[in-house]
């Protein structure tokens, strides 16, 4: 649904104005306990996996293949969606530079974050301009993860204020998705295109 809505939102933006998506499935528990269970994995991330995901036990001794490097911030991302579970909270997932490509406007940079200061530096602008239109008070923002952050907290809020909405994109299988819509005509348009997507 969220592949589509973009591509059909891509028809009417400019060649230099096209939403990019990348999209990286998470995989299901059993990859991570797999990984867990490999002799290459390192101890502390096996023992974190274990303590979040479950019992690696019975894949000891069998090779993860190349899963068997994954992050920390993996596994950071399944500890904050479990204790917001116990805590009642609605958690969704969403996509920093999909939010900066859809609240920046036609003649707004947005430089790959390989070009580190530039990135940070557009990333910036879109944050100070989007706090202006909402009357928020930001702080400061020094780092890449940082305006990543801010850019989604915005967004929260400012979904709220007419003529700017937020859409959420619902899956039994893969969780509620945010998609920024700024704009009345914008948000009119998203929704029925997920609604067409998503075949009602």
């Amino acid at each position: 649904m969220l592949r589509d809505t973009v591509t059909r939102l891509n028809r009417a933006r400019g060649e230099n104005d096209q939403v990019k998506l990348a999209m990286f499935p998470t995989p299901p528990p059993e990859y991570f306990l797999r990984c867990a269970a490999d002799s290459r994995c390192k101890p502390h991330l096996a023992a974190i996996a274990r303590e979040i995901v479950g019992e690696a036990k019975r894949y000891h001794g069998r090779n993860g293949g190349r899963g068997w490097l994954f992050t920390r911030f993996m596994l950071a991302g399944f500890a904050v969606h479990s204790a917001l579970e116990l805590l009642g909270v609605r958690s969704v997932e969403a996509y920093p530079y999909l939010a900066f490509t859809l609240w920046k406007t036609a003649d707004e940079a947005l430089p790959p974050k390989s070009k580190s200061r530039d990135a940070l530096m557009a990333r910036r602008k879109i944050i100070e301009r989007l706090a202006h239109t909402a009357r928020l008070e930001v702080p400061p923002t020094r780092t890449l993860d940082e305006v990543d952050a801010t850019v989604l907290a915005i967004t929260a809020a400012i979904g709220r204020n007419p003529p700017h909405s937020n859409l959420i994109l619902r899956s039994p299988t893969h969780g509620d998705f945010l998609l920024p819509c700024p704009g009345r005509g914008f948000s009119i348009a998203a929704a029925s295109l997920s609604l067409s997507a998503g075949k009602g």
